[in-house]
């Protein structure tokens, strides 16, 4: 990950355009005042001594993200970094509650990393501008204490519970779906579960949904990136949590509380345990880092050499074609099925935001053909790049 801004309490207003009308003293150094928390038996001058030693990454500064990390910088957390690799659009604002409309546009790490040092300037922030990658992921989570997923990607959190397990780095995981949304502690302890121990294979984008697909009240996202936040908080200060291992499950309509109790016998256990799952996944998903193929334009892919495969259901290609452009229309959850329409000339699957056709492309490298590619970021990504 080569996109790193590192920021500390004498930059944070560095390279931002908003205008601020308050009256600061700009001689007189921030001191926090964790007063308020403090005066918790459980904190004290002890507990807040190690959050600010502490070092916590948060995958994704988006719904859950926005809660989770302006509550874990409020809370003095030393070291924060925040990784993601999308731009902030205006659709993101009812949720997102960092950013305001003049941010749109911008990446989200880098406004999150500057939100962070305007709210507590002596948290060191590190911010990778890109999503979280097979090749250097374990590397990157031997460097933190604790780990958020905060993502809507399936594919990120498979990803975060294999380097959890391979670097013994604790993970919470979080996810939404409308009104409800599920959270999951990966302790990394010796017969612990991990997620492939609930879920052995990665499912299909369209199974699981997601908040531009499936739509999502703000709130709902915020409750769930603060139950991150509050897990974090517990693990570093060492504050009681249930001793066995569940997935939680909470619907905000009707406040119904469902705690699922994990079974690691039916899990990863059967396959060798979580350590050599996680390697074996891990490595998959190195060889397949080439699959997702990132162009401005479609033309471009076809003057490569590409056949373009586009995977969208009907009624998407109908509301939204690609430009005339000539190619084979196979929607995703037939991909499989009608892979011998493909050949054997090069294919760049399509669809709207790259994660249906990452997924139908693995899918067919399983089965075979190898020359199979993925528009890293779909449609939505060429529209911006327009």
């Amino acid at each position: 990950m080569a996109c790193t801004h590192v920021y500390r309490a004498h930059e944070h207003e560095t390279g931002h355009a908003h205008e601020h009308h308050h009256q600061h003293a700009a001689a007189q150094p921030f001191t926090p005042d964790y007063s308020r928390q403090q005066v918790l038996r459980e904190v004290g001058v002890t507990g807040q001594a190690k959050l600010s030693a502490a070092r916590v990454l948060v995958i994704g500064a988006g719904g859950l993200g926005c809660p989770a990390i302006g509550y874990l910088a409020g809370a003095g957390v030393g070291t924060l970094g925040i990784v993601d690799g999308d731009c902030l659009e205006a659709s993101n604002l009812h949720r997102q509650t960092l950013y305001d409309a003049r941010d749109i546009g911008e990446f989200k790490a880098v406004l999150a990393a500057r939100r962070v040092a305007a709210l507590n300037p002596t948290v060191s922030v590190q911010a990778w501008a890109e999503p979280l990658h097979a090749g250097n992921a374990v590397e990157l989570f031997r460097q933190f204490d604790l780990v958020l997923e905060c993502t809507d990607d399936m594919r990120s959190r498979y990803l975060s519970s294999d380097a959890a397990v391979l670097s013994g780095t604790p993970l919470i995981l979080a996810s939404v779906y409308q009104y409800e949304g599920q959270l999951q502690v990966v302790t990394t302890r010796a017969g612990d579960p991990c997620l492939r121990c609930l879920w052995p294979q990665e499912p299909a984008p369209e199974a699981v949904g997601s908040c531009v697909l499936s739509g999502v009240l703000g709130p709902v996202p915020g409750v769930f990136g603060t139950m991150q936040a509050m897990e974090a908080l517990k693990i570093l200060l060492d504050l009681p949590r249930p001793r066995e291992s569940s997935l939680l499950l909470f619907n905000l309509l009707d406040h119904a509380l469902t705690r699922l109790p994990i079974d690691v016998a039916t899990g990863c256990a059967s396959h060798g345990g979580c350590m050599a799952v996680a390697h074996d996944s891990l490595a998959r998903a190195v060889d397949e880092q080439d699959i997702d193929l990132a162009f401005d334009r479609l033309e471009q892919a076809i003057a490569a050499g590409y056949r373009l495969v586009d995977v969208r259901e009907a009624e998407e290609i109908a509301r939204d074609p690609i430009d005339g452009l000539p190619s084979l229309q196979v929607p995703s959850s037939q991909i499989v099925a009608r892979a011998a329409e493909l050949g054997e000339a090069p294919s760049l699957l399509v669809c709207a935001s790259g994660r249906r056709s990452s997924h139908a492309a693995r899918l067919l490298r399983a089965s075979g053909l190898r020359h199979v590619h993925s528009l890293e970021g779909g449609i939505m990504a060429l529209r911006v790049a327009g």
